[in-house]
């Protein structure tokens, strides 16, 4: 603290995060679940954090996450089959490793969020420079194979992992530290679903269908009507329930991504004879207006779920759920007091009496609903939402805080001023200068300041990635602002000059220049306008230059006395045409 008038000051508080994020692969017409979950969470960190996205290309969640967008490929990493060899080394190899660890030293981002089971790449590359990762896990690891070596891999990489729920988390908790392990579930803002206008979107869909106020909707929803989504389940379930329900309708949401599935379900929809109750419509991009239309919603997920935005949507506008036991699911109706309404996995005989029940409960049913909607927004509303978030951003911000402190210019490596210098993987060559790494813009940039490649030295990433990135350096123009602040250069003129602390040094001599440890075949040729825009300073000699200067100086004593110096001894006084020579010739060897 600093006192000032009397009063206390507070410490200037620190710069705010920097943060890349690392865009999970996205949908070019509609966003994925993990982009929304991506999206939820840039909406939050870019009011307390400098945000920066980086994106395969151009899609829909760089339209809508209102951030600076930098298109990069992320290829996605496939394990090597070479045995033996270490996994830190076969990800280094990578031809887009060393483009990643460019994009982070020039960037110099304070952490890395990256998100999905595989962005190893990205990961891989912030922890080589001695980023910390934060690691989203947004769907659960199925696949036998792909679970140990993703776990290790996140395990390795990754200083906080942040986990949909429980079943994205599970493979994780034999391996990764609990205090690096975060449960961070998705929330949905109130303007997204527009609570008010539901009432108005439930008519009107009601009406396009058309389906009467009396009857009560039965409704799966998912954006791609894919095998494991339970469409079959639904289907199967439905029938019968028709069958038992006459005033029951059912609407299915989505759009058709495996047509002979979605032919084999239609075909058992229209034989039951039933077929004129169920509707069909396209899910996105009015997800809420859909959902609004519906009384029930059932998720049969066949596949362990991470999360369910159908279930969290669905209670948020007062629906009942009724779901299969898949990964998430499970917790998600248990949080929010619905466990009765789950049936096991591929039981449809089961999820079939489920939805008896709830629709025999008459009355009770939006009693039943708007329990659940409480219920939900207690787990999973905004204010749950950022309760977490800020847990997990203050540990962030504490270790961040740290390592900032080893970046201040008394902590940093002893490196060599004004020597070039590369990372160990990152191809990027840099000037350092006054503490601060600059890089050269081209390899055209790099030979015009007359450096070779025997200059470079190399260094870990780690090593290199404290000092701060300065600006880069350039040939075209070769202006004070894009070179070098210590060079040797010349014009048109003989002199070579040293420019350093913003003036041109006149050397009188190679040996000067050696002698301080310049060498003089790495002189640049600037635009002599360059050069008189520099103010002259002292003259650089070296010893022998001293000698020779002053025999010459006693010999031009001695010549004053003569008549070779003029009339007399009154020299060069009253001699104006020598004087005036010497004057020319003095601004000539000041002319670059």
């Amino acid at each position: 603290m600093e006192q000032e008038s009397g009063g206390l000051r507070a410490e200037r508080s620190p710069a705010p995060l920097r943060i890349m994020l690392f865009a999970p692969n996205g949908g070019r017409q509609a966003l994925t679940g993990a982009e929304k979950y991506m999206l939820t969470l840039i909406r939050e960190l870019k009011e307390q954090a400098e945000c920066l996205l980086v994106a395969d290309e151009p899609g829909v969640l760089a339209a809508e996450a209102g951030l600076p967008v930098i298109v990069h490929p992320v290829p996605p990493y496939h394990p090597s089959a070479e045995h033996g060899e270490a996994p830190d080394a076969a990800i280094r190899r990578h031809p887009a490793f060393g483009p990643l660890a460019n994009l982070l030293h020039m960037r110099q981002p304070d952490i890395v969020l990256v998100s999905g089971p595989h962005p190893v790449l990205p990961a891989s590359a912030a922890k080589t420079l001695g980023i910390p990762v934060l690691w989203l896990l947004t769907e659960t690891v199925t696949d036998p194979a792909w679970t140990p070596q993703t776990g290790q891999r996140i395990e390795r990489y990754a200083d906080w992992i942040a986990g949909v729920s429980d079943a994205s988390l599970a493979p994780l908790r034999t391996r990764a530290s609990e205090s690096k392990i975060f449960l961070l579930p998705p929330t949905r803002r109130r303007e997204e679903l527009n609570p008010d206008l539901h009432p108005v979107h439930r008519h009107k869909l009601r009406s396009a269908l058309p389906v009467d106020e009396k009857h009560r909707i039965v409704g799966f929803a998912s954006p791609r009507l894919k095998p494991e989504m339970g469409l079959a389940s639904f289907a199967a379930m439905a029938v019968q329930v028709a069958a038992a329900q006459p005033d029951v309708r059912f609407l299915i949401a989505g759009s058709v991504c495996d047509e002979s599935h979605y032919r084999s379900c239609r075909r058992l929809i229209d034989e039951s004879g039933y077929g004129s109750r169920f509707h069909y419509v396209e899910l996105e991009p009015h997800r809420e207006q859909v959902l609004a239309a519906m009384d029930l919603i059932v998720v049969p997920s066949l596949c362990a779920e991470s999360f369910s935005m159908t279930a969290l949507d669905g209670w948020l506008l007062g629906k009942n759920v009724i779901a299969y036991r898949s990964g998430g699911l499970e917790e998600m109706l248990t949080a929010t007091g619905g466990s009765g309404l789950l049936a096991p996995q591929g039981d449809v005989a089961a999820l079939t009496d489920r939805v008896l029940k709830c629709l025999e409960a008459g009355a009770q049913l939006d009693a039943r609903a708007e329990a659940s909607r409480r219920s939900a927004e207690a787990a999973y509303g905004e204010d749950a939402y950022r309760e977490r978030l800020a847990m997990l951003m203050a540990s962030v911000r504490k270790r961040v805080l740290e390592l900032r402190r080893g970046r201040k210019p008394g902590s940093l490596p002893v490196l060599r001023s004004n020597a070039v210098y590369k990372g160990k993987w990152s191809p990027a060559v840099f000037l350092l200068e006054h503490g601060t790494k600059r890089p050269f813009a081209s390899a055209e940039a790099f030979r015009f300041y007359r450096y070779r490649g025997e200059d470079i030295r190399v260094v870990p990433d780690a090593v290199l990635h404290r000092f701060p990135t300065g600006r880069a350096l350039r040939h075209d123009p070769p202006s004070p602002p894009n070179r070098p602040s210590v060079m040797l250069a010349k014009g048109r003129g003989r002199i070579v000059y040293l420019l350093t602390g913003g003036r041109r040094l006149p050397a009188v001599s190679q040996a000067a220049l050696r002698q301080r440890g310049l060498d003089p075949t790495r002189v640049v040729r600037l635009p002599g306008a360059e050069l008189l825009a520099l103010p002259l300073g002292e003259a650089l000699q070296g010893p022998a230059d001293h000698k020779r200067r002053t025999r010459r100086k006693r010999k031009g004593r001695w010549r004053l006395g003569t008549k070779q110096a003029g009339r007399g001894s009154r020299g060069i006084r009253n001699n104006p045409a020598r004087r005036r020579r010497l004057q020319r010739r003095k601004r000539t060897r000041a002319r670059p």
